[in-house]
């Protein structure tokens, strides 16, 4: 069977035929190579997300006592400045962010004079509008995160001692999409002084990665 037309070029197509035909395999090829290359930057952001979702999940040293800072910043849902300002002391960070509601600012910028006293670099007080919005917190805390990464502190903790429960949820969302540790600070609280007993104090791990 003579697959060669009388005008010498294969089925007897034309010459201009069989140029467009190339020019549409190079086109197709161009668009599955963008295809590809888009598949594969898809897939490694998924499976980057799925990571940081699965090392979040997966913590070492729930509940355990922390007696040393390991963190570069630390950053506090604010209700009373006690237990803080006592956390900075004892962990020493390079550096805070603060996260208040109206009714705890004036707390907070003592917080913040406090440490800018002892040269600790500040993020905040950042205002939360709505303490009972845990979406709110969340969304504060991963802005106070960023802000703090920018700064060049890769190893932060979020103390949510502090802060309405509503508030205390949203932070460890944000701590857990962010790779970041969460600490709680228990104490005995005096009734009668109506604040808390810091020589009975104890930094406790919520969800931390890796050895204390």
């Amino acid at each position: 069977m003579n697959l060669i037309g009388t005008n010498g070029q294969l089925f007897g197509w034309s010459e201009s035929t069989w140029l467009w035909l190339d020019q549409v395999g190079i086109l197709v090829g161009n668009v599955l190579m963008v295809m590809t290359i888009f598949t594969a930057f898809w897939a490694w952001v998924r499976w980057n997300r799925i990571r940081l979702w699965l090392s979040a999940k997966y913590f070492s040293g729930v509940g355990s006592e922390v007696e040393t800072g390991r963190w570069d910043a630390l950053i506090h849902l604010v209700s009373r400045p006690e237990v803080p300002s006592w956390l900075n002391t004892r962990l020493q960070p390079k550096a805070i962010a603060l996260l208040a509601s109206e009714e705890s600012r004036p707390a907070a910028r003592k917080i913040a004079n406090d440490a800018e006293k002892i040269g600790m670099f500040v993020v905040g007080p950042q205002h939360i509008d709505d303490p009972d919005d845990p979406a709110e917190s969340r969304r504060m805390t991963t802005v106070a995160i960023a802000k703090l990464r920018e700064k060049g502190f890769e190893r932060i903790a979020i103390d949510v001692t502090g802060g309405r429960k509503p508030m205390s949820l949203g932070a460890f969302m944000a701590a857990e999409e962010a790779g970041c540790d969460s600490i709680y600070v228990a104490a005995k609280y005096d009734p009668g002084l109506k604040k808390p007993l810091l020589s009975s104090a104890r930094i406790r791990c919520i969800a931390c990665q890796g050895s204390l």
